[in-house]
């Protein structure tokens, strides 16, 4: 008989619940500003005392586990219940103070509800010092997340990493357009009873799902990559071992792991990704003993590279690899340009137009290249001597 009694409470509690809520509900939308009056004629005044009676002897008591009693009793005569205050910090912070501080703290737990205060509890409730206490707790959860952003908790691994990821990139040709080229990404899952074996990106993802048990097998690096990669591209179906980045995808995963040395190439070397601007410029070149006309990506720092070392990417933004590095394009080729290049990256001097052999000795004679060679200059005579 105990036990059907307990579920029957239990059923009554989640009814009064609702009937709670739905009382106040309509009092507000019925009476407006004049709620809350109604609401404290509607109780009688002997409920309300003895519901003050039972406040004051939680507010004093200094045993946890009564105090914890005392509420709980005090919710059951409002018919409420634990599970209608979700958050998990307001318990400690009311065993921290006593007296009036703790009846205020539970004013507090009702307002952060969005619940009508009872009436017992409306004198204890200061909305303005509710404001500034709001106000604080905002302040501090904003220093947590920047704790958190700025200095990421990572977690110890007393033991070896028994599995590894490798990431390995590798430019494929647009199948639309031959002379751009897309990333291709193949996630090589390293174990020691399988070994290196290449996993699709949904294989990955699944193992986000077995996270109390994967996560020890793996270094930090590895399970914030993992993580990462579940986050981001858990709508994506890919059942392919290559996963083929789009431009917007390509950008965005160069912005965050082009500087972790997460990346890497075929060969085993790092790609990179810094944010810097390169530039193709004109050059002079000589095939075959005769001069002929290029160009050259010309990086921040000087060095360059000529075009059947780079590989050309998206065009919005226009992205070039060159060196396992990439960078932001300042002036990309148009299709056509790119398509004559990936044939023949080089053009005779002889098959120059006049125009353009004057416009490349006008503007690059500052680059240090003998562009004097484009043209055959003769001296000029006078024609009057005085």
């Amino acid at each position: 008989m105990a036990k059907s009694s307990t579920k029957i409470g239990k059923g009554l509690r989640g009814v009064g619940t609702t009937k709670y809520d739905a009382h106040h509900k309509v009092l507000s939308q019925t009476y407006g500003a004049l709620a809350d009056l109604r609401r404290e004629l509607s109780d009688t005044k002997t409920a309300v005392a003895g519901r003050e009676e039972m406040l004051r002897g939680f507010a004093t008591c200094p045993d946890s586990q009564r105090a914890w009693l005392l509420l709980e009793d005090y919710f059951e005569k409002l018919l409420l219940s634990r599970k209608d205050f979700p958050a998990a910090d307001w318990w400690p912070r009311m065993l921290a103070v006593q007296g009036n501080a703790r009846l205020e703290e539970l004013a507090f737990l009702f307002l952060r509800a969005k619940r009508s205060l009872p009436s017992e509890l409306q004198p204890h409730a200061n909305l303005n010092r509710f404001a500034e206490v709001e106000e604080a707790e905002h302040e501090q959860r904003l220093v947590r997340e920047l704790e958190n952003w700025l200095f990421p908790a990572k977690p110890m691994h007393l033991d070896l990493p028994r599995a590894a990821l490798r990431v390995v990139c590798q430019p494929q040709p647009d199948a639309d357009q031959p002379a751009r080229h897309r990333l291709g990404v193949q996630f090589h899952l390293i174990r020691p009873r399988t070994g290196d074996k290449i996993r699709s990106l949904q294989e990955v993802i699944e193992l986000t799902t077995r996270a109390a048990h994967e996560q020890e097998l793996f270094l930090p690096d590895d399970w914030e990559f993992i993580q990462w990669l579940a986050e981001t591209h858990h709508n994506r179906e890919d059942g392919d071992e290559t996963l083929v980045l789009s431009n917007a995808e390509l950008l965005h995963w160069l912005a965050h792991w082009g500087r972790a040395a997460r990346l890497e190439a075929a060969d085993g070397q790092k790609i990179q990704f810094h944010g810097q601007v390169a530039e193709l410029t004109p050059h002079l070149d000589r095939e075959n003993g005769e001069l002929a006309f290029t160009h050259r990506l010309t990086l921040p720092d000087g060095k360059h590279f000529s075009l059947p070392e780079i590989h050309f990417f998206a065009s919005h933004p226009p992205l070039a690899l060159a060196g396992g590095t990439f960078y932001l394009l300042r002036n990309a080729p148009p299709l056509e340009v790119l398509d004559h290049w990936r044939e023949k990256p080089a053009v005779p001097v002889r098959k120059l137009s006049h125009r353009l052999l004057m416009y490349l000795r006008r503007t690059q004679s500052s680059n240090g290249v003998d562009w004097e060679q484009l043209c055959t200059t003769h001296a000029a005579a006078p024609q009057f001597i005085f």
